[in-house]
């Protein structure tokens, strides 16, 4: 069975996992994800009064898999709010993950960038 990737099902799951967290063994003073794995982090930026924070996400799991976007905000850099999974590999372009980029601040936009990532053949080989 093939898994559908989208941020609907990544937020399902990682609603789903909040019950399994444990808040004794959850980092206090740094970002970490609300679960799964966690990897590079991407956009970092101040936008509209918040710092924002973007980073590589595997919501599914806690070992690396397709790349997703975790995203959260802090006014203070040291208590974050999680938001919703802001990128999850939904295309033919980013099929296999959204890899490494950055946040941009235009005017009142803020975009992100990133590298969409599709295995050619055996991804073993990649």
């Amino acid at each position: 069975m093939n898994m559908i990737y989208s941020i609907s099902n990544a937020e399902r799951e990682l609603q789903a996992k909040s019950v399994d967290l444990n808040p004794r063994w959850y980092p206090r003073y740094h970002l970490a994800a609300r679960a799964g794995w966690i990897n590079d982090p991407n956009g970092l930026v101040w936008f509209d009064g918040w710092y924002h924070a973007f980073y590589q996400h595997h919501p599914y799991s806690n070992q690396w898999g397709p790349m997703h976007w975790g995203h959260a905000r802090s006014k203070d850099l040291v208590q974050w709010e999680h938001l919703p999974v802001a990128l999850a590999p939904e295309g033919p372009e980013d099929k296999d993950g959204c890899f490494s980029g950055s946040a941009v601040v235009d005017g009142d936009t803020l975009a992100l960038i990133y590298t969409g990532h599709k295995f050619h053949g055996d991804p073993a080989d990649e």
